[in-house]
């Protein structure tokens, strides 16, 4: 005679903790990706906001200073370099500034003069510099963000 024992037998142990393994790891992986997915939008808005800086300054400058800017490189503001990669950096000390994170990145800035079209171009190039954390968590290579600077039309 057969005894009815309420047991688990050890192949539904195995069938169960397979079952429990493919849950937890696709738990795991969604963490991951939204892990990935939310630290590339932090590091993306940073470098948008980075890239828009020295757009609004250079657009506050006016047609006419920015055109003497392009004309004499030399007369460009301190912390705008143009036409070479710059480190963004950051100084606790100071009041209004970049977050911590900002010293991942590096910004290229330049400005083309369109005499025909009177108008000056200028593209901001945000990367993030070799072996950074931005660099790890960014799908991107590098924002580039451009606009332009208009002639104010003479009456």
């Amino acid at each position: 005679m057969r005894i009815k024992r309420k047991a688990f037998t050890l192949m539904e142990i195995i069938i169960a903790m397979a079952m429990m393994m493919i849950v937890i790891l696709s738990v795991l992986m969604l963490n991951q990706t939204s892990n990935q997915s939310s630290m590339d939008a932090y590091y993306e808005t940073l470098c948008f906001s980075l890239a828009r800086e020295p757009i609004e300054v250079f657009r506050g400058l006016g047609y006419d200073t920015v055109l003497e800017i392009c004309k004499n490189k030399s007369l460009c503001p301190a912390p705008y370099k143009i036409g070479e990669f710059t480190n963004i950096t950051f100084n606790p000390k100071i009041a209004l500034q970049y977050p911590a994170d900002a010293e991942n990145f590096q910004r290229c800035i330049d400005l083309t003069h369109n005499s025909s079209g009177k108008y000056i171009n200028i593209k901001v190039t945000i990367s993030p510099k070799n072996l950074s954390k931005a660099e790890l968590w960014l799908s991107r290579k590098s924002v580039i963000l451009e606009s332009n600077i208009v002639e104010k039309p003479k009456w």
